[in-house]
C-alpha cells in the first residue's frame, strides 16, 4: 500500500487531543509526526506583522483573531516544510478527528495515480453544501472512483482542512498567494479562481472533525459584524461581486478545458 509523510498539527499543551488521535491514527494503521501548532495566545511580533488587517475586512468581512491567526500559521509553516523538504506530497491532519478505517486505501490510491490532476484534495468539509450537495457544481464532476469512495472535482469552495492531500506544487501555490494573512487558512485556500487550487473531494469523506471537541482557531458572536461602518459594509459587498464573477468565469473556463475537442469547436451552419 501506497504512502506518504503524515503531519498532525498539535499544540504542545494540548495532552490530551494528541492522545486521541494517536488511538485513531492506530487504528486506521497511519504512522504519522506530530508537529508543534503556532499558539494563537503567543504571537510574535513576526507573526503578527504577517496579517494584513485591511485586506481581511475587504476580503473576509471582519477582523481575524488571534487563534485564526495561529491556525493558519500551523498550516502555512508545514507548506514551507513540504517545499524546503522536498516532500512529493503529504496528508496534513488537525487533531480533533475521527479517522475512517478506509482513509489508508483512499490515500494510497491516489498516490498511485501516475499523473493526477490535483493539487490538493480534502477529505472533510464543514459546508453543509458540500456534504449533502444539491446541484450538479456541489455534486462536482467524478474524476476516478476509488476503492472506498470517488475523487470529484467541484466547482464551490469545501470550507475545512481538517485532512487533506497537498501536493508540493499545491504547497508552493499557498506560499504565493498565501504569504500576507488575510482570512482562515481553509477559506484561503478555496479562493480557487486566485490561486488556482481546483477544488477536489473524496465522497463518502473519510475524516471528520469531532464537534464535541471545542475549536482551538476560536469562536465568534453571531452579532459580529452588527454596526460595522457602512462604507466597511460596502467594500464588502463590492468584494463579494467580484469574487462571484471570477469564480464563475474560472469554473467555465475549467469546464471548457474539459470538453473533448468535438465539444469545444464552434457550431457549423448546416449544409443544404
Amino acid at each position: 500500500m501506497r504512502t506518504c509523510p503524515t503531519f498532525v498539527i498539535n499544540m504542545v499543551r494540548d495532552v490530551e487531543r494528541r492522545e486521541h488521535m494517536s488511538r485513531e491514527l492506530d487504528a486506521a494503521g497511519i504512522r504519522a509526526d506530530f508537529v508543534a501548532a503556532t499558539d494563537g495566545r503567543a504571537l510574535s511580533s513576526d507573526d503578527r506583522a504577517r496579517y494584513d488587517a485591511r485586506r481581511a475586512m475587504r476580503i473576509y468581512g471582519i477582523g481575524m483573531m488571534d487563534p485564526e491567526i495561529g491556525c493558519y500559521l500551523s498550516h502555512y509553516r508545514l507548506y514551507e516544510r513540504i517545499v524546503r523538504e522536498n516532500i512529493s506530497v503529504a496528508l496534513i491532519l488537525e487533531d480533533d478527528l475521527a479517522i475512517s478505517p478506509t482513509l489508508p486505501a483512499i490515500v494510497s490510491d491516489l498516490l498511485a495515480d501516475p499523473d493526477p490532476t490535483w493539487l490538493v484534495v480534502r477529505f472533510e468539509s464543514k459546508r453543509g453544501r458540500v456534504l449533502h450537495p444539491r446541484t450538479a457544481r456541489e455534486h462536482g464532476v467524478l474524476v476516478r472512483t476509488l476503492r472506498d469512495g470517488e475523487l470529484r472535482q467541484i466547482g464551490v469552495h469545501v470550507l475545512g482542512l481538517g485532512g487533506y492531500l497537498i501536493r508540493a506544487e499545491g504547497a508552493r501555490r499557498m506560499l504565493r498567494y498565501g504569504s500576507r494573512i488575510f482570512m482562515p487558512i481553509d477559506q484561503t485556500m478555496d479562493r480557487f479562481w486566485e490561486n488556482g487550487i481546483v477544488p477536489y473531494v473524496v465522497r463518502p469523506f473519510p475524516v471528520r472533525q469531532r464537534g464535541e471537541m471545542e475549536t482551538r482557531s476560536g469562536t465568534r458572536e453571531p452579532s459580529r459584524k452588527l454596526g460595522q461602518p457602512i462604507f466597511v459594509r460596502s467594500l464588502r459587498r463590492l468584494q463579494r461581486l467580484a469574487d462571484s464573477v471570477q469564480k464563475r468565469l474560472f469554473v467555465m473556463r475549467l469546464a471548457r478545458r474539459q470538453l473533448p475537442p468535438a465539444d469545444r469547436s464552434e457550431p457549423h451552419e448546416p449544409s443544404s
